[in-house]
């Protein structure tokens, strides 16, 4: 037996978070799964160990396990753990800002392989515009073992689709060379025509 895939990407503010939330909400209200909620510590929102919304009209929070970001295999002694506890398996793994997680593709693998359904939340696209991370790496693995891809949708200020994540300095926008990584909260969606990078090399 394997597990399935679903996918949740797309840029800041599009509720990636609210979703995978809900998707896990489900599931243990209806389904009677346990699904085990992990946060990796790149993930500066929410409180320590909360998987939280950004969004104020949804989603709510929930507690999650902290892992290390350089690390994700960490998390197999806790499953073990908890499955013991719980007396059944961990049918489901909840992944948020995958973006983050390293070895993403090959430890989403493993699990899928170990029978459990995955969840995985993240940014598609970092603020330079470029893949972020293996998150567009997993819709291999959405063809191979099945499951979905879920483009969730956000807006620009001028009401286009926005497919950007503008990152904010001062609110400015931020140079090319700035870090890939940085705590804060100062980024908001940008259609094309919006987004602004400077210093972009070609």
């Amino acid at each position: 037996m394997q597990g399935k895939l679903e996918l949740m990407m797309g840029p800041m503010r599009s509720n990636k978070t609210a979703e995978l939330l809900r998707r896990a909400d489900m599931r243990r209200q209806y389904a009677k799964q346990y699904v085990m909620i992990l946060k990796p510590s790149d993930d500066t929102k929410g409180g320590a160990g909360v998987v939280e919304s950004r969004n104020p009209n949804g989603g709510g929070k929930m507690s999650a396990l902290a892992f290390n970001s350089a690390n994700p295999w960490e998390v197999l002694d806790a499953i073990r753990d908890t499955e013991q506890q719980i007396g059944k398996r961990v049918e489901c793994i909840a992944i948020d800002e995958g973006q983050f997680v390293d070895e993403l593709f090959v430890f989403t693998r493993y699990l899928l392989d170990a029978d459990h359904d995955v969840l995985v939340a993240g940014l598609d696209l970092d603020f330079r515009a470029l893949p972020f991370g293996e998150m567009l790496n997993l819709s291999w693995l959405v063809n191979a073992y099945g499951g979905s891809i879920t483009e969730c949708m956000a807006y620009c200020s001028c009401g286009a689709r926005a497919l950007y994540s503008q990152r904010l300095i001062d609110g400015k926008p931020a140079p090319y060379d700035s870090p890939i990584k940085v705590p804060g909260d100062a980024y908001e969606p940008r259609c094309a025509e919006h987004f602004i990078l400077p210093g972009k090399p070609h």
